[in-house]
């Protein structure tokens, strides 16, 4: 856990109760929140940057954060159809075996083609030296912004597609002879063959640019409102409005008591400020136990989220059960739960999903601490283009300023909060398939 984790467990626990309602909710909070910032998108498309979040297969933690490296959702489902076995001829089970061991190589090969593009990354990072460290601050934004990184993209794709099609072929050889609940759901995952660019989406699939805006299909999610929708309800009142009132001196252990338990990660900073486009860390808190914050939402909204048909839950539930009574289970030594080859659960192939998002507008901030403290850090949260506190961000989206502002408050606090107009997404809820609870 980090050193500010008492910090992390009062936010943790106050957005839970204000947003959610407290209880047995999942939630996971940002460690770096993100804007809503995302283009209206053709009919019949999703925008990436909304694919992204939702299509992922969250991390086991209480605190997670989200790249465009992460395993996706139904890439997991797809994965896990490949161990489910059925009463089939000796024929077809050794088919259908060659083809397995075809789809692992592929995969093998997309997992190493990520392997690859992150040492390229860090090796490029550690031989540029501070100006491509200012440039390309982390990894997202050297996949986005650098011309390097688009053969990197490409391969990776190309691969993956590959993988996909060769999954496809597998998928086809279990037709012989399968119940026909599990028929249904090979044929509801199978990439549809029509061209995505000019066909329409089939049930259970929609189009989403990849990274070089080519247009594919992917597996559909519904979003309870659409983006549009949330900027227009966040920013016409105070509806959802909140306070997290944070003290350094107090201790928090929700973290540890949450869902994930011991699992709870949290690799970011909780104070930072952002200078020159990057974020630095801020800790003010470090030797300083008098500091306080107040961070006030304006407003808030939960935005539920579900997959589309190609996904049952009620399918996954029985092959959770693992009994055999609706015609197929795990393959050997595959089995529904435990610490090695587990389909679900905390150690599964199929550990989790996004069930919903946790969205705020404008938040403001107000931070008090000791008058050395504040002498020490004056220059650098004045002088700065933006501030982050836990999973709010004010300012230092791009670089931009006009969205934030800050001014000192008395001799030792400042106050401050965010003008943009586009909500922030900080946090979203986890389900779990196969299992009721972790």
């Amino acid at each position: 856990m980090s050193l500010n984790s008492n910090l992390l467990g009062q936010t943790y626990e106050q957005i839970q109760k204000a947003v959610l309602g407290g209880g047995n909710v999942y939630f996971q909070m940002f460690g770096e929140p993100m804007d809503f910032s995302w283009p209206l998108p053709p009919t019949g498309q999703m925008a990436p940057q909304a694919y992204q979040i939702i299509s992922t297969m969250p991390l086991w933690s209480p605190v997670g954060s989200y790249s465009m490296t992460d395993v996706r959702f139904a890439d997991a489902f797809r994965r896990l159809l490949q161990y489910v076995v059925w009463n089939a001829s000796p024929e077809v089970q050794q088919s259908w075996k060659n083809q397995q061991d075809v789809v692992t190589a592929l995969s093998n090969r997309v997992t190493q083609d990520n392997s690859d593009m992150n040492t390229t990354y860090q090796t490029e990072k550690q031989n540029g030296g501070p100006v491509f460290a200012a440039r390309y601050p982390d990894i997202d934004t050297w996949l986005a912004k650098a011309p390097e990184a688009q053969e990197w993209i490409n391969k990776i794709d190309q691969d993956t597609q590959a993988w996909k099609v060769a999954q496809d072929q597998l998928l086809d050889l279990q037709k012989s002879a399968m119940p026909n609940e599990l028929q249904a759901m090979i044929d509801a995952i199978k990439v549809p063959s029509g061209d995505p660019a000019s066909s329409p989406a089939p049930r259970g699939w929609t189009k989403v640019p990849d990274g070089s805006g080519i247009i594919r299909w992917e597996p559909s999610y519904t979003i309870g409102a659409t983006g549009q929708d949330w900027r227009a309800s966040l920013t016409s009142g105070t509806q959802g409005s909140f306070e997290v009132k944070l003290d350094a001196s107090k201790s928090s252990s929700a973290i540890t008591q949450s869902w994930a338990g011991a699992n709870a990660e949290y690799s970011e900073v909780f104070w930072s400020v952002n200078v020159g486009g990057s974020w630095k860390s801020l800790n003010i808190s470090k030797d300083d136990q008098s500091v306080t914050a107040t961070i006030s939402v304006k407003s808030s909204t939960f935005v539920p989220v579900t997959p589309g048909d190609w996904y049952d839950g009620g399918f996954v539930k029985a092959l959770a059960l693992n009994e055999g009574g609706a015609g197929y289970i795990l393959q050997s030594p595959w089995t529904p739960t435990g610490s090695a080859n587990a389909a679900f659960g905390a150690n599964g192939l199929l550990s989790s999903m996004v069930s919903g998002l946790v969205v705020v507008y404008q938040p403001s901030f107000e931070i008090t601490m000791s008058e050395s403290t504040f002498n020490q850090v004056q220059q650098q949260i004045s002088a700065s283009a933006g501030l982050r506190i836990g999973p709010f961000t004010f300012g230092g989206n791009g670089g931009h300023t006009s969205d934030y502002q800050v001014s000192t408050s008395g001799s030792t606090s400042f106050k401050g909060g965010s003008t943009s107009t586009d909500p922030l997404i900080i946090g979203i809820t986890v389900a779990f398939p196969g299992v009721e609870h972790p």
